[in-house]
């Protein structure tokens, strides 16, 4: 089914990719690695959390884990976007486009999460950036205040370049609209699912899976209304049916979600 010129499934298949590798990026380049760097070792390899031992580090080298995967995150956007200079192919340049979003959001997202719920990885719970801070009222406004307006900045810059890469003219508003709604709903129903593999089932769907899709990407659904998006100059840009893409997607997700969805528990070392 084609709907303006995109075939629907194909990019619902690499809205799914690119959420599921925007996590493994977060958490297991992030989260994981740091950790191993740093000194310590893993104890549980999830889909959306990774458990690290906390004993060997010091206050600071817990910190940097924490730390780790905002900024693969922010580090995954800012790499992609600038990719998005030399991709040419449609499917490439769209990919590209959803990762750099998801990269950028979730960095900035967290910001505002921790900061308003005190929780996660940039929050003060006993693994989180704020942990053991003077003060960290104050922390938490500036960190709130510097997130709320880098994440509206970052939607801002994601609707503008996805207007740039579907082209169009009268109908490029909609366009843009039906593509940034589709990429959250396939994004945010892959990692729901992928989370419900968990053995903790719901309580991970809602700490992690829901609260990561659902919540810290919500620019694709509210971004297109509130960024001025006019007619275009330019005839739309055609995503047609990829077969290539969907298998590639198909394999890669579930491979995810079935070697990590219900956590790789390693032996204490």
């Amino acid at each position: 089914m084609n709907t303006r010129n995109f075939d629907w499934l194909t990019v619902a298949a690499l809205a799914a990719l690119a959420y599921v590798t925007g996590t493994a990026l977060h958490e297991h380049l992030g989260h994981a690695a740091s950790c191993v760097a740093l000194g310590s070792h893993v104890e549980k390899f999830g889909a959306f959390y990774v458990d690290c031992d906390d004993t060997p580090l010091s206050a600071m080298r817990v910190r940097w884990v924490a730390l780790a995967g905002p900024i693969v995150s922010l580090l995954t956007g800012l790499v992609c976007a600038r990719l998005l200079r030399v991709a040419r192919a449609p499917l490439a340049r769209l990919f590209t486009w959803m990762l750099a979003s998801i990269g950028l959001m979730t960095a900035f997202g967290y910001m505002l999460f921790s900061a308003v719920s005190g929780i996660g990885d940039l929050g003060t719970g006993n693994d989180g950036l704020l942990h053991g801070v003077a003060m960290p009222w104050l922390w938490r406004v500036l960190m709130g205040g510097i997130g709320y307006w880098l994440y509206d900045r970052s939607v801002v810059w994601s609707i503008r370049t996805l207007a740039g890469i579907i082209g169009g003219r009268e109908e490029r508003p909609q366009r843009v609209q039906r593509i940034a709604l589709l990429t959250y709903i396939a994004g945010a129903v892959t990692c729901i699912v992928i989370g419900l593999f968990n053995p903790e089932g719901i309580v991970i769907v809602l700490t992690s899976a829901a609260a990561a899709s659902l919540g810290g990407t919500s620019g694709f659904a509210w971004g297109p209304p509130r960024t001025q998006v006019g007619a275009g100059d330019s005839d739309a840009v055609a995503f047609p049916r990829s077969w290539a893409w969907i298998a590639t997607s198909v394999v890669l997700v579930l491979a995810y979600a079935i070697v990590f969805g219900p956590t790789i528990t390693m032996p204490a070392g």
